[in-house]
């Protein structure tokens, strides 16, 4: 090859790689699909009476044993409404898993609405959270609810997909429940069938989100009245009458080891977990 073939050869090549180059560089990566799944933090808030133990071992099981996601933040309310934040949202982590945590455990619903209000803020505005999904056992569930009525202003993560465990949409129907004297405060009120706050939801349920998806677990220990030996059948799946239709389903776990305080460590309740908020 002469020296003017070596140069014409030479700068072919240059224009190949080049070429080559830019055509990378331009040409979305197909491995990247518009429809893959988004990395959507997901809340998970207690009931009455509850606290770190609530979720703690369910949590434990998602992230070590299933790997379905992983606990990177816990925000704990303190009983003068201060928030305390531990841990981050790692960017790019997959299912990212938040447990929030009210040390007032029996105050009114509408005051621990308002603490998960400050939460939300600060994941809206300090980590740029859009959406979340929300997990929510007994009062829990009423709660993020009641959040969900309030929130329509545009400062909150949106909620994505809300999942109720044994939470009691027509109150509490056991009168020995309100006897016992370890079940104090004034969340007791509103927790009382027909009580001014329960009524509240239901009068507001134009204001729930016809966007979000939704699912109740509920349990069924002995007999559908009785229910998971604190909240009837017929109450945990009362959301049906506030969220729309076409966005509802539920599951009933029929075992007598479906109680109130078990549903959570119920391996039925991950797999239903699991398949609704990340079609595990």
């Amino acid at each position: 090859m002469n020296h003017r073939n070596k140069k014409i050869f030479l700068l072919s090549a240059i224009f190949i790689v080049f070429g080559l180059f830019v055509f990378l560089l331009i040409t979305p990566d197909k491995t990247k699909s518009k429809d893959a799944p988004k990395s959507v933090p997901t809340i998970f808030v207690h009931g009455f009476k509850g606290g770190p133990r609530s979720f703690q071992f369910m949590l434990e099981r998602f992230q070590n044993q299933y790997h379905w996601g992983k606990k990177t933040m816990v925000f704990t309310v303190n009983k003068n409404g201060e928030l305390h934040m531990y841990g981050s949202i790692p960017r790019n982590q997959k299912n990212p898993l938040i447990q929030i945590i009210f040390e007032n455990n029996r105050a009114s619903i509408q005051d621990t609405t308002n603490w998960l209000k400050k939460v939300m803020r600060v994941l809206s505005r300090q980590y740029h959270v859009e959406e979340v999904n929300a997990v929510g056992h007994s009062m829990g569930g009423l709660v993020l609810t009641n959040f969900i009525e309030q929130s329509n202003d545009g400062q909150y993560p949106r909620i994505e997909k809300f999942i109720t465990i044994g939470s009691p949409f027509k109150g509490i129907q056991k009168e020995a429940y309100y006897q016992n004297i370890r079940n104090t405060g004034p969340a007791i009120f509103d927790l009382k069938t027909n009580s001014p706050f329960l009524t509240s939801l239901i009068k507001h349920r134009n204001e729930f989100s016809p966007s979000i998806k939704v699912l109740s677990i509920a349990g069924v220990a002995k007999n559908e009245e009785d229910g998971d030996g604190v909240v009837s059948l017929d109450s945990a799946l009362g959301l049906k009458d506030i969220a729309p239709k076409q966005r509802f389903e539920s599951k009933i776990i029929y075992d007598p080891h479906a109680t109130h305080s078990g549903l959570h460590e119920h391996k039925m309740v991950d797999q239903y977990i699991g398949e609704f908020l990340w079609g595990y």
